[in-house]
């Protein structure tokens, strides 16, 4: 352990996903104690220079900050049009029909 405080880095990036990234970064930085913040450095270098990928790096937060979140997305299910309207003739003229 140095005398030395951690400092925060900072990039230079025009990639939405790596914005987004390193706000989480500087959130968790922010309320993280003095000797945790080494480790959040570590992984936003590796996630700067591609070695892990987004998942692996908001696994590495929610490990800092002591929750375990999993993100995931829910499966949209689409229609086309004439589809969807031909579906809602049908349900109508059954519940018209009862």
């Amino acid at each position: 352990m140095s005398s030395e405080e951690t400092k925060k880095l900072s990039f230079d990036s025009n990639d939405f996903k790596f914005n987004v990234a390193y706000q989480a970064y500087e959130k968790a930085f922010d309320e993280a104690a003095p000797e945790d913040r080494e480790s959040l450095n570590d992984v936003i270098t590796k996630l700067f220079s591609e070695e892990i990928t987004y998942p692996e790096f908001y696994d590495a937060l929610s490990d800092q900050e002591g929750r375990r979140y999993r993100y995931h997305r829910s499966q949209i299910s689409t229609s086309r049009k004439f589809a969807y309207r031909a579906a809602e003739r049908k349900t109508n003229r059954i519940k018209r029909h009862k």
